[in-house]
């Protein structure tokens, strides 16, 4: 059998400034929502996305 090249493409984002972002485009619509609420559906979302294999969690490895 042949070798497989299996290259995967790892994009960090900055979890504050997608934070920020969301934030701003609900505010732009305006919807007033609170921090808090929006971090429990980035969550929910994350882990709905993990759970089907769509991303993978990297655990941080500080230098």
């Amino acid at each position: 059998m042949g070798q497989q090249n299996n290259q995967q493409d790892v994009q960090v984002l900055d979890y504050e400034e997608m934070l920020q972002f969301v934030e701003r485009k609900l505010a732009e619509g305006g919807m007033k929502v609170g921090r808090q609420e929006i971090i429990a559906i980035l969550e929910a979302e994350e882990a709905f996305l993990i759970e089907k294999g769509v991303i993978e969690e990297i655990p941080y490895e500080a230098n």
